[in-house]
């Protein structure tokens, strides 16, 4: 995962997610399709802690339940992942690959992945979050936008713009480029005042004003620490961070900007030469089930891809829904980052 990323258990929602996996929801249609499955075994990768263990409990132990074909989860990031998919691409030991950071594009155009056949959820996942060729399907997403405290902002803030009003001076904290919601924060700003990823300077300028009456911080364990003394009221993350703060008792809300919510995709695709699609669809359909998908956000703190999804209002309050997401160019921010950086050491950082 992007650094920034934050998994965790959330308290009492633990048992009552657990409960849901009780659920049944049809993989595969039983029968004659179920047979083909029985004595197979499918390894994938995964993003380690208590996601793994949790998807492992709802959807691949049910896989097995139901089919009796094993599935086996390796954690891996996803840059890891994506080697280990190169250098097996002629004889793949892993079938079913999970990705964070737009891999899952440069493994099709690169001939490594194959079309996943169809499961019956894929058609209530947003086009946008899914390749029109079959080849990835997103199953969750770590939605960003801005946290605020609850009990020193009395209107929720709306929009980047909101970063500059003076009763915010000197309560403002926002990460460093190098992590990934720090240039999601920079390039939303551009977008913000008049740029995009490829005109970024109006991005850079508006940071330049944030800047002197900010706190610029590093890593994803500072969020709570930085919230919880009461100095800083409003920063831009992600609503999962929000969501953990809220739940050690400190005061977060989560905000969805106006101008839209940046997201990280959690992706699936399958290696071309793997003969597991089929179970692999299996697999991918069961994070998609709606129960699956509540579980997900009410333990991890990752919001569902299912339109059908529908989430009690305590946890969809940490999360942006999927019409309102901000679509940002990946491949191009990835290729600008080293120059974004230098400017930022120099521009910013040393401010």
């Amino acid at each position: 995962m992007r650094q920034g990323h934050v998994s965790a258990r959330f308290g009492r929602r633990t048992a009552l997610a657990a409960g849901m996996g009780a659920a049944a929801w049809p993989l595969l249609g039983g029968g004659a399709a179920a047979q083909q499955f029985r004595g197979r075994e499918i390894v994938a990768t995964a993003f380690g802690g208590p996601s793994q263990d949790l998807i492992q409990r709802m959807v691949f132990d049910k896989v097995q339940q139901q089919t009796g074909a094993r599935g086996t989860q390796t954690p891996l990031l996803s840059a890891q992942a994506f080697a280990r998919m190169r250098a097996e691409a002629q004889a793949p030991q892993i079938d079913l690959f999970m990705f964070s950071g737009g891999q899952e594009r440069a493994a099709k155009a690169d001939g490594l992945t194959q079309p996943i056949p169809p499961g019956r959820n894929f058609g209530n996942v947003p086009a946008h979050l899914k390749d029109a060729e079959g080849h990835y399907i997103a199953w969750g997403l770590v939605t960003e936008g801005i946290l605020y405290r609850t009990d020193k902002v009395a209107t929720p803030p709306r929009s980047y713009k909101d970063f500059f009003k003076p009763e915010f001076e000197g309560k403002i904290a926002f990460p460093h480029i190098t992590n990934g919601y720090g240039t999601d924060f920079l390039v939303m700003l551009a977008k913000t005042f008049g740029g995009d990823e490829r005109n970024i300077g109006p991005g850079f300028d508006a940071m330049k004003r944030i800047a002197p009456r900010a706190t610029i911080f590093r890593a994803a364990a500072e969020v709570q620490t930085l919230f919880s003394t009461g100095d800083i009221w409003i920063m831009p993350y992600d609503g999962a961070s929000a969501m953990r703060s809220s739940a050690m008792g400190i005061p977060v809300g989560y905000s969805v900007p106006e101008e839209g919510a940046p997201y990280v995709t959690l992706m699936g695709c399958v290696a071309r030469r793997s003969r597991n699609a089929d179970i692999a669809s299996a697999i991918l359909d069961g994070h998609l089930e709606p129960d699956v998908q509540t579980a997900i956000a009410q333990q991890i703190g990752w919001a569902p891809v299912n339109t059908a999804t529908q989430l009690p209002a305590d946890v969809a309050k940490f999360m942006a829904p999927t019409d309102k997401l901000a679509n940002l160019d990946r491949d191009l921010i990835n290729a600008s980052r080293p120059a974004w950086t230098e400017r930022f050491n120099r521009e910013i950082a040393t401010r």
